[in-house]
């Protein structure tokens, strides 16, 4: 959470590569298409409007491509994403404090780009809602944070009449993308300086069908991937009170269906002061 009149403003840079996919649940290589490079800058701010109660923004700009030489390089501005954050509850106890947090949002679109030219398009293009419950707790530094969410999808049209999708034609250019529950569990070390974690991720999709053998992947598939990963992060402390970090992240997707065995990592420097100029207390 950042305290009432806090600001934390993020730049990041990810690479996430595979040449290796799930068609279903059949693993394999494509030499059509290689190995695929996905690449993003995002933007993200939060603010503490109060103590218990943050808004947050972020902005990806994307880029896609891969060696198979066979398809241009897709690229641009995908969707802008605002967030609320709550905390109703935190308790400090004898054998630690908890938290209870609540997060809920939307994204929207902000560019007309092609959601059915997977793996190259930029996203889905589909307008979501989301909301997430976290619970937090931490002792002596070692703390312990999970969260599940819920992501609804709206449909979204395509620049063709009629699409095939689980055995069936539709005669139409609205397509139903399926929903999203996400899950994570995040166990590191924080002090005034340094913050070191591990993680695991999960995806999964609520309906969907699989990729056709030897096709592309479209909007309607069952999207599904655990990862496993860690970050470690350096706050670089400024003498007007405010504070640069700098952090780093690698994960590994380990299982999946209808997505790639990627390879991803996130650098990023994030920047954190007061609107109001008061120092900042780690």
């Amino acid at each position: 959470m950042m305290g009432k009149t806090l600001i934390c403003n993020v730049a990041s840079y990810s690479n996430s590569q595979w040449d290796q996919y799930w068609e279903g649940t059949l693993k394999r290589r494509n030499a059509n298409l290689g190995t695929f490079t996905g690449q993003n800058v995002m933007l993200m701010s939060a603010y503490g409007l109060t103590k218990n109660l943050n808004v947050m923004a972020g902005l990806p700009y994307i880029w896609n491509k891969s060696d198979g030489g066979h398809f241009s390089r897709q690229e641009g501005i995908q969707d802008l994403s605002l967030w609320l954050k709550y905390r109703p509850l935190k308790a400090e106890t004898s054998i630690g404090t908890f938290g209870l947090l609540a997060t809920g949002g939307i994204s929207i679109p902000m560019n007309t780009y092609i959601p059915d030219m997977l793996p190259y398009s930029i996203g889905l293009r589909s307008k979501t809602a989301s909301i997430k419950g976290i619970f937090h707790y931490k002792i002596k530094g070692i703390y312990l944070t999970a969260h599940g969410g819920y992501i609804r999808r709206s449909n979204i049209q395509i620049d063709r009449d009629s699409y095939q999708a689980g055995g069936k034609v539709y005669d139409t250019h609205e397509v139903a993308v399926p929903d999203v529950v996400d899950a994570s569990a995040r166990l590191g070390y924080i002090n005034k300086y340094v913050q070191v974690e591990g993680f695991i991720e999960n995806m999964t999709s609520q309906s969907g069908d699989d990729i056709r053998r030897q096709d592309m992947p479209f909007p309607t598939n069952r999207m599904n991937q655990t990862s496993l990963g860690g970050m470690a992060k350096v706050h670089l402390y400024l003498k007007n009170g405010t504070f640069f970090s700098l952090f780093g992240q690698y994960g590994q997707v380990t299982a999946g269906r209808n997505v790639g065995q990627a390879r991803m990592y996130t650098v990023g420097i994030q920047h954190t002061f007061s609107v109001t100029g008061q120092k900042i207390i780690m």
